[in-house]
């Protein structure tokens, strides 16, 4: 449990944009490729081919919003590795969380140039498209990966509170 004094004393000196814009711009690239996952499968399992061009659209909305994210995370990840109060065991979960940032990154791009490719409509019968979902999979998995490791920063090393 960190004091009150601690805490006071952290935010004191650190650079309050720090604090906000990373979580504020964060939320918005998650938002857009879960809801592409949920979209993508469920237009896939009933053949909804205006749910699916949803699903494609997203990708390329996300990638341009991750790169506000990609900049002030890479900000406050340097705040916190020159501020003498960060915990040791931090520098694993910030280089966990940017490398698995940067893999979304690369694998949102992936899979908005893989879906560009496809022309057939409806989209799913195409040879490629299965290499398409299995990489939105992997776009899943990744968005968890990070997650959990920013969770564990703020929640658990109290870095970003």
């Amino acid at each position: 449990m960190m004091s009150v004094e601690l805490v006071v004393s952290k935010v004191a000196c650190m650079n309050p944009l720090d604090i906000l814009l990373h979580p504020a711009t964060v939320h918005v690239p998650i938002g857009a490729l879960v809801a592409g996952v949920c979209f993508v499968f469920w237009a896939q399992y009933r053949q909804l081919p205006e749910l699916e061009q949803s699903a494609y659209w997203l990708l390329p909305f996300a990638w341009l919003t991750m790169i506000p994210s990609l900049i002030t995370g890479t900000i406050d990840a340097v705040n916190h590795l020159n501020d003498p109060a960060t915990p040791p065991e931090a520098l694993t979960w910030i280089n966990l969380h940017a490398v698995s940032a940067i893999a979304l990154f690369v694998f949102v791009w992936r899979g908005w140039q893989m879906r560009r490719r496809i022309r057939e409509v409806p989209a799913w019968q195409s040879s490629q498209y299965r290499s398409y979902l299995i990489n939105y999979g992997l776009i899943l998995v990744l968005v968890s990966l990070s997650g959990w490791s920013g969770g564990h920063m703020v929640y658990t090393l109290h870095l970003g509170r």
